[in-house]
């Protein structure tokens, strides 16, 4: 790589998560996570996480989950309060991975798979 090229990007503006059915999708996340409703059209909506981070659910015809890699992470600060409360809303995870971060997977209603970190 050149060591003159100016970095002009930024940060990471918003996720995009395809999810099979969107109003489905957004109760799912809404009931589970509490994450507010910022905007909403016929194919995709914007949720409410923390400042300055974009968490958008997008409908895609033939949808497919994201269920060989987890596409990002949710930050938490206790990571197995978390783990435990997600349990108790019958959402699938799995058990803490090896190494650091604390962390752990959860599968949305769309198959799609999320980590969970502790930071």
């Amino acid at each position: 790589m050149n060591q003159t090229t100016e970095k002009f990007v930024e940060r990471i503006d918003a996720v995009f998560l395809p999810v099979r059915n969107l109003k489905e999708s957004l109760a799912w996340y809404q009931e589970i996570f509490g994450f507010q409703l910022r905007w909403e059209n016929e194919r995709m909506c914007g949720l409410a996480i923390a400042p300055n981070c974009g968490f958008h659910l997008v409908q895609v015809p033939g949808f497919q989950p994201i269920d060989t890699y987890t596409p990002f992470n949710y930050v938490v600060k206790d990571v197995e309060k978390v783990r435990n409360k997600l349990i108790e809303k019958n959402v699938i995870v799995s058990n803490f991975r090896d190494g650091e971060p604390k962390r752990f997977d959860l599968t949305d209603i769309n198959g799609n798979m999320i980590s969970v970190i502790q930071l």
